[in-house]
């Protein structure tokens, strides 16, 4: 089947909706700063960014690869332990939930106490994606008990320009409450009178607890990513 190729970021964004649809994953993964080209064969698209490295993502049953991709994305991935001389790391999932339906309703605390978060985050989730200070954080948002923060979470726009919710963490001794729960409802709130019309996340693959999570409170899963990554490159990351 024919490769289409386009360096214009509109029509690459038209392609990522046609295959994905409203909400498209592909969609939160086009950084206009970034953005060097796309392409697209049959139902399946890939794009490619650069920056300090070359980084590719690709959906559908056979994407086009790039040599030059330092990093990957491989949606729904059947193509093994390597692509090309990069080699696959760890795997997750991309969950995207449409906001029309939280419009009004729903609370949650606004936390600017950067020492506070980061000490969560510290000892409960080290493994955190963003932290206090990130330029691309757009608010924290957490509930406190009696000992103080127990659960918190990161709204966060990325270089696409759509927002995801991210560091989402509860205090060891505070789990098991709905914490997590009420913090991730508030923050969906929060979005939606900020303007947010879709919010995405990831998570890792094999972390049930969390989906169940996001499953229920709305978010849906739209793709299983495998992490291909050059052995000189560090953690695959956008």
């Amino acid at each position: 089947m024919e490769l289409e190729h386009t360096d214009d970021i509109d029509e690459a964004l038209e392609w990522a909706y046609k295959l994905g649809g409203p909400g498209a994953p592909a969609a939160f993964l086009l950084a206009p700063a970034r953005f060097a080209f796309a392409e697209r064969s049959g139902e399946s698209f890939a794009l490619t960014l650069h920056g300090q490295e070359w980084f590719g993502a690709g959906f559908g049953p056979s994407p086009p690869l790039r040599n030059e991709w330092q990093t990957c994305f491989i949606s729904y991935s059947t193509l093994g332990d390597r692509v090309g001389r990069l080699v696959r790391g760890d795997e997750w999932d991309f969950y995207t939930r449409e906001l029309v339906d939280v419009r009004t309703g729903g609370s949650v605390n606004e936390v600017t106490g950067a020492v506070a978060i980061s000490a969560l985050l510290s000892e409960h989730a080290p493994h955190s994606q963003v932290w206090p200070g990130d330029p691309e954080v757009v608010a924290w948002y957490g509930v406190d008990d009696e000992e103080g923060l127990a659960s918190v979470a990161a709204l966060v726009r990325w270089e696409s320009g759509l927002h995801v919710v991210s560091s989402v963490a509860t205090r060891s001794n505070a789990r098991g409450r709905g914490l997590a729960e009420r913090v991730l409802v508030g923050l969906m709130h929060a979005a939606a009178a900020r303007g947010v019309v879709w919010l995405g996340l990831g998570v890792a693959h094999d972390n049930l607890v969390a989906e169940r999570l996001y499953e229920r409170t709305g978010f849906t899963r739209r793709a299983e990513f495998s992490a291909y990554r050059s052995p000189d490159v560090g953690s695959a990351t956008t």
